[in-house]
């Protein structure tokens, strides 16, 4: 269930990507608004899990894509790029 989740914030992560600067505080500040909406009905990770996660999140999309598009392009990287920050911060 959440790489379900994850997968759909990857998802708007990256379709935010062509309305905001593609910086990794505009990917962390939507992953977290858009994180928070969906962990407040399937209570998966604690909020500090989630910090992590965003933070983690964009900074792979950061570095992996130039830009939204770009990483629109790339689905299943996208998404392992969430299932990879996931198992990273479930780890911790």
């Amino acid at each position: 269930m959440r790489i379900v989740v994850i997968a759909v914030i990857l998802l708007s992560l990256a379709s935010c990507g062509r309305k905001e600067t593609w910086t990794k505080e505009a990917l962390v500040n939507k992953c977290l608004k858009s994180f928070n909406e969906k962990n407040e009905k399937e209570k998966i990770f604690s909020s500090l899990q989630i910090g992590q996660l965003c933070d983690c999140v964009a900074e792979k999309m950061k570095n992996n894509y130039k830009s939204g598009a770009d990483a629109d392009k790339d689905e299943e990287g996208a998404k392992k790029i969430g299932q990879d920050c996931a198992t990273e911060v479930m780890s911790k």
